[in-house]
């Protein structure tokens, strides 16, 4: 059988795939394509960057006494205090508090624990890999949900505008098989209270490490943080999005590992072609709406950019006028039946963390990426 899987490219300590097979095809494909279900890529367009909730204007909660003699004086236009920063053990408590709640939630299915710890795209593929876990069975757990993560080192947030998000940087270690890996992982409080919650993670390859980080990054390298300075790194998200989609003239110098992205995406595009006899495969990658993540300030100069976006791989027939789908690692709905379909689309979400150099000559790169299957569902035959 011909199989397609969406994985990391990290031999054995891969997120869950999605591997699509059609029935009598004895052809197998590396299992290191990123996808069954996507041009390979990262998240947003590439990466969409999350969106933030600007604080609310500040409201005069009671009216004036009919009584008063002269209006009541104006709202002070100084700035609220910042919300103080938190230690760096409260930030390493905070991050593998995220990873031990994690493991719990997706043992016992339990979905609205996830609600908890997880929020954004984090949340949008772990509540749907759960819930087709619930409905279709076949429960064997993901590489990702099997490995520990411990060595947590933390980049935690400088004080920012009362109202505002704060981010907390997450670099670990995750170990399975006696092989190990980074993680990088990033945490959100909403509005500066309550819970903190994970918005991203991506994972480096075998023994690799990323760089060492200072602070969040600020447009024109501002030194203090504000709501409005943050930086996104959203023109390099939009750039590698054009770029899966099949830019021809890139205006970013791009790095082995995106170039490889790309071919990657290119070879799952012809991995899927025989599910349709004869039909076609698109790919399209688009960012993520509410997907950004602020970008952090390396202690060499450079950045790291976090992008998350989706691909959409769209699948239609040939002369049958069906799709045969009897296999699928990492889609429960599609895995262990045979499937018939007259249009399939199967959707990864992608985060992948760049390293942009401060010269804009050289090389932006992967350092760190994450696939992980959304959905598979069409028009069914």
């Amino acid at each position: 059988m011909l199989r397609i899987t969406v994985e990391h490219r990290t031999p054995k300590i891969a997120t869950a795939g999605v591997a699509v097979l059609p029935g009598p095809h004895k052809t197998q494909l590396p299992a290191t394509l990123l996808a069954a279900l996507t041009t390979l890529t990262l998240l947003t367009g590439t990466t969409a960057c999350s969106s933030d909730k600007k604080p609310k204007d500040p409201k005069i909660s009671e009216a004036a006494p009919k009584t008063a003699a002269a209006p009541l004086p104006a709202p002070s236009s100084a700035s609220a205090p910042p919300t103080p920063p938190i230690s760096e053990a409260e930030g390493k408590g905070v991050s593998q508090r995220y990873f031990d709640l994690s493991k719990q939630a997706t043992s016992s299915h339990n979905v609205k624990a996830l609600e908890d710890i997880e929020i954004g795209a984090m949340l949008e593929v772990s509540k749907a890999r759960q819930e087709r876990i619930l409905k279709y069975g076949d429960n064997v757990p993901s590489s990702e949900e099997k490995a520990a993560n411990d060595d947590i080192q933390v980049v935690t947030p400088q004080g920012t505008p009362n109202g505002s998000d704060r981010w907390l940087l997450a670099v670990g270690r995750q170990s399975l098989s006696g092989k190990s890996r980074t993680s990088v992982g990033v945490l959100r409080q909403t509005q500066g209270s309550g819970p903190w919650r994970m918005a991203f993670l991506a994972y480096t390859g075998l023994d690799q490490k990323i760089p060492e980080v200072a602070q969040i990054a600020t447009l024109d390298n501002a030194p203090d943080i504000t709501e409005k300075n943050i930086d996104y790194g959203e023109d390099t998200c939009r750039n590698f999005t054009s770029y899966m989609n099949g830019e021809t003239k890139p205006s970013v110098n791009w790095g082995p590992r995106a170039k490889s992205a790309r071919q990657v995406a290119e070879q799952n595009k012809q991995g899927m072609a025989p599910l349709t006899a004869g039909g076609t495969v698109t790919a399209k990658t688009e960012e993520l709406s509410g997907g950004q993540i602020p970008a952090w300030k390396t202690s060499d100069g450079d950045k790291l950019v976090m992008c998350t976006t989706k691909t959409t791989s769209h699948l239609t027939p040939g002369a049958s006028g069906v799709i045969t789908v009897t296999r699928s690692d990492g889609l429960q709905n599609l895995n262990g039946r045979t499937t018939k379909w007259k249009m399939l689309d199967l959707t990864t979400v992608n985060m992948v963390v760049f390293k942009v150099p401060a010269s804009r000559s050289a090389p932006v790169d992967i350092v760190a990426d994450s696939y992980r299957a959304l959905s598979g569902d069409g028009t069914p035959a």
